[in-house]
């Protein structure tokens, strides 16, 4: 718990920041050079991601490692500081590969940009774009630096150097106002807030991995395990992003532009609401690559745990959409506009809920390292959501868009669910109750707007209620935040006991070190 609202800080900070320094950026440096901006953020923003999937596999195998390994011991410091090693140098090569491409392209880039020929603007932007080259590899590399401080669960620190770099992102440049208002230096003061940023995940890496610096001592473990998983998860990111995105241009190729504003507009809102699943997924992966090998039994108290908090946290969401929906889009936007979305989002949540509890099952089935069953089903998924989309869009408009994001998305879940038993033995139960009742509400919602107006609202949330209700009983009854505290059984007695709370654990024998270390972090 303690992990996920530490993510939370540390995208929610820099999201504030934004707000406030937007609007002083733009009418500081004129519409012109702020578009320019933007889409240097948007450029660092997709260039960091092409990673080939190393980032999120080296979190995965170095926390299976750490996991398998008595911590401290010789075998696993040299395993697995020779796979995070050579696959951080392969990253910072990427990086450096895919700087200097886009240094050579930079003034193609700035044809691209449609800056007014004739001014300073255009060296402007050129300059900016060859300091934005310098970013990326300072971003890779520092992604495969945070990845060892994850596997090791260290999220305090990390949340605490992503809020910094994020809010000196956009605060940076505000700083530089007062003496100038060209590109350069705002987007050197940007640099600088990276580099800031790699220097301190560089530290952290090296209190956890005294050997990084010593690349002598790597050894020569097999790195055809980290491949393959990267392979794979580069798969499954580029497939996820095309569908994320392949409704907007279905939807522009099929029905006005105002008309598809509808739709877009509740859609970005309430995926900004998946970083919740996002920040306890970021906090379970690690965990549960760690414990998989130990203890597969604690990946089901993971699901029962995660799935039921993020099933009820949502269906508090949902329920506040379906109420005060139409009023809150009204007061936003106006009257006019909350007349033809209300509905939109209302469905749009239905989807909003499935995909949130998918991430729990998502990330573990990651964590055991099948990112493949997750790419492969995604594969299958994808030609037949793009003719549902097509023919549920071309017919109902951005409501028929809404109903087959939301189809496919409670379909995911319920196959990832179904998926999971089968490559975890142990976690049956849990994914039969979390789905179950996922399902329930969902049908809850559906039927509501089926039957609409005051006595479908009633019965959607008189069913939101007795779900979110078995959804506190259970976690209260299980208790399953203490249980995962157990996942890791000491292998000797302690001749101490908990100093923190002075208690032992149960069945009389003391906890270990990792014991007291993950129940903490918990």
């Amino acid at each position: 718990m303690r992990n996920t609202l530490w993510n939370l800080l540390g995208e929610g900070l820099p999201m504030l920041a934004a707000l406030i320094s937007i609007p002083l950026l733009m009418s500081a440096v004129g519409i012109e050079r702020f578009g320019a901006l933007t889409l240097i953020w948007t450029l660092l923003g997709y260039l960091s991601l092409l990673d080939l999937g190393l980032g999120r596999s080296l979190v995965q195998v170095v926390a299976e490692r750490l996991g398998h390994h008595r911590p401290g011991s010789e075998r696993e410091d040299s395993g697995v500081v020779g796979i995070a090693g050579p696959a951080i140098a392969m990253m910072s090569g990427i990086g450096l590969l895919t700087g200097g491409a886009m240094a050579l392209s930079s003034g193609f880039l700035t044809t691209l940009f449609h800056v007014e020929s004739g001014g300073s603007t255009v060296e402007e932007v050129r300059v900016s774009l060859l300091l934005a080259a310098a970013i990326v590899p300072i971003a890779l590399m520092s992604v495969g630096l945070r990845g060892i401080s994850e596997a090791h669960q260290r999220f305090r620190p990390i949340s605490l150097v992503r809020m910094a770099v994020g809010m000196l992102n956009y605060l940076g440049p505000l700083c530089i106002l007062p003496f100038s208002q060209s590109l350069v230096p705002v987007v050197g003061a940007i640099a600088l807030g990276r580099l800031v940023g790699l220097i301190a995940y560089g530290v952290l890496a090296v209190q956890q991995m005294p050997d990084l610096l010593r690349p002598h001592r790597w050894g020569r473990p097999s790195l055809r395990g980290l491949f393959t998983m990267s392979a794979w998860m580069m798969l499954n990111n580029l497939v996820g992003s095309v569908m994320l995105y392949a409704d907007r241009f279905i939807l522009f190729s099929l029905v006005p532009a105002a008309a598809v504003a509808f739709y877009t507009t509740p859609f970005e809102l309430l995926i900004r609401l998946i970083v919740i699943s996002g920040a306890l997924s970021l906090a379970l992966f690690p965990l549960a690559s760690g414990l998989f090998r130990r203890d597969p039994s604690a990946l089901g108290r993971i699901l029962d745990a995660g799935g039921h908090l993020t099933l009820g946290v949502f269906l508090l969401i949902q329920t506040g959409v379906f109420v005060g929906g139409e009023t809150a889009l009204s007061l936003w936007l106006g009257p006019s506009f909350a007349a033809n979305s209300t509905l939109v989002l209302s469905v749009l949540m239905l989807g909003a809920l499935f995909n949130a509890v998918a991430y729990v099952p998502h990330t573990l089935i990651h964590s055991i390292g099948r990112v493949d069953v997750t790419a492969r089903l995604q594969m299958a998924q994808f030609p037949i959501y793009l003719v549902v989309l097509w023919l549920l869009a071309e017919r109902f408009g951005p409501i028929g868009a809404a109903a087959a994001w939301s189809l496919r998305a409670a379909i995911d879940s319920g196959l990832l669910l179904v998926l999971l038993p089968r490559l975890v033995p142990g976690t049956r139960s849990a994914a039969i109750t979390v789905g179950v009742r996922t399902l329930l509400a969902g049908a809850a919602g559906l039927a509501g707007l089926l039957i609409g107006g005051t006595q479908g609202l009633a019965v959607s949330v008189i069913g939101f209620l007795v779900v979110g209700g078995a959804v506190v009983v259970r976690l209260r009854r299980l208790r399953p935040w203490d249980r995962l505290s157990l996942a890791f059984s000491p292998q000797q007695p302690s001749a101490h006991g908990d100093r923190r709370s002075g208690k032992r654990l149960r069945g009389g024998s003391a906890p270990s070190v990792i014991d007291r270390t993950i129940a903490d972090r918990l």
